[in-house]
């Protein structure tokens, strides 16, 4: 999916709809036996979906069949053998999705007049693309990922996989063995090197070094593109992994993309705090939201919010009403709202780590003036 295709898949789902549109969001894993019982988990939540639109005295029996029947039908077609990390679910009374996110997302049931899309957003912040470098003693391959998806990338779209010009080597070449050898694997590293060069002019992705620790060393060594060379998996033997357990063994690099990209959103915070343009507090993001001057926001990925906006009598700006849950007119997690308020603006949203932004109690931003 594009960006493109992504950003209108979420206005989508952010419009209006009438009441009640319930979202369901579950963390889930991927093997047995867990994955088994987070299906009977997901029954329960339906069933306590089901009791809370019975007792919503907003709500007809017509309107709570029609999505608890849509509820149903969506979770008898999911088979917990394709599980991720998360699951959300949306229904109304004449539509259902499921989607299967590779980010934990918290147990919870929202009903309201639109879907709670945070969970996606955030799971989607997480999805950072990236090219993976499978280095060995005579070839060189290369693969796309974002998040879970993974596709190598064959000789008519970026010239790969690179093979070395001399005859197959049983070990790695060294300094003090086999002088051709070692050069032949050089050049061979140079030139995939030269072939990401047309690929990161186009997307400076981030590069994954993958392979044993000599291989890796030499190539930082040679490479033009260190800028981009993010990070590195020492691990051999790879060549002939599937897409599936290769996905598997890129966990721990993709974690630290997702932490490098965190500590980019906080630099750019303090960037904005030293030149005024920073404001902290769901109050504050707020306003600054909906005068559309959030270039960035930061949100703690537990932080929620109970509120009802309201406007300030005789200015222009709103403000918001804290409240507890269920209270008359609030939104369950305002933060939905603020984060949608961000991105039709086009602004940036990353959500970082419990605890990652201090005395700013949960969520700031940067703003664009």
């Amino acid at each position: 999916m594009t960006d493109e295709d992504e950003s209108d898949l979420l206005a989508e789902l952010r419009r209006p709809r009438p009441y009640p549109a319930v979202s369901v969001t579950l963390p889930t894993h991927r093997h047995r036996p867990e994955n088994q019982q987070d299906h009977i988990r997901l029954r329960n939540l339906l069933g306590e979906a089901e009791k809370r639109l019975a007792d919503d005295p907003k709500v007809s029996r017509e309107q709570a069949t029609a999505v608890v029947r849509q509820l149903t039908e969506a979770v008898d077609e999911l088979d917990p053998e394709h599980f991720l990390e998360g699951l959300v679910l949306f229904a109304a009374a004449d539509e259902a999705r499921t989607y299967l996110v590779g980010a934990e997302v918290p147990e919870r049931i929202v009903i309201g007049d639109s879907y709670l899309t945070r969970n996606l957003v955030a799971a989607s912040a997480r999805q950072i693309p990236y090219l993976a470098l499978i280095l060995s003693t005579g070839e060189v391959r290369l693969w796309h990922g974002v998040g879970y998806e993974l596709h190598e990338l064959d000789h008519e779209e970026a010239g790969f996989p690179v093979v070395s010009s001399g005859a197959e080597r049983d070990g790695a070449p060294t300094r003090n063995g086999d002088h051709a050898a070692e050069q032949d694997f050089r050049n061979m590293l140079a030139e995939a090197d030269r072939k990401l060069t047309p690929l990161l002019q186009e997307a400076a992705l981030p590069v994954v070094l993958v392979g044993l620790r000599q291989h890796i060393a030499t190539f930082r060594e040679l490479s033009r593109h260190g800028a981009v060379l993010a990070t590195d998996l020492e691990v051999g033997g790879l060549l002939q992994t599937t897409p599936a357990e290769l996905v598997e063994q890129l966990a721990p690099a993709r974690t630290a993309l997702a932490a490098a990209d965190a500590e980019e959103a906080l630099k750019a915070l303090d960037a904005a705090r030293s030149g005024r343009r920073y404001s902290a507090g769901v109050q504050d993001c707020w306003q600054t939201a909906r005068e559309g001057r959030i270039g960035h926001l930061v949100v703690e990925e537990t932080f929620r919010v109970t509120a009802r906006p309201e406007e300030v009598e005789g200015a222009p700006r709103a403000s918001l009403a804290l409240t507890d849950p269920g209270a008359e007119g609030a939104e369950d997690d305002i933060v939905d709202s603020l984060v949608e308020l961000v991105l039709e603006a086009d602004g940036d949203v990353t959500f970082v780590p419990e605890g990652a932004l201090g005395e700013a109690e949960g969520i700031a931003a940067a703003l664009r003036y």
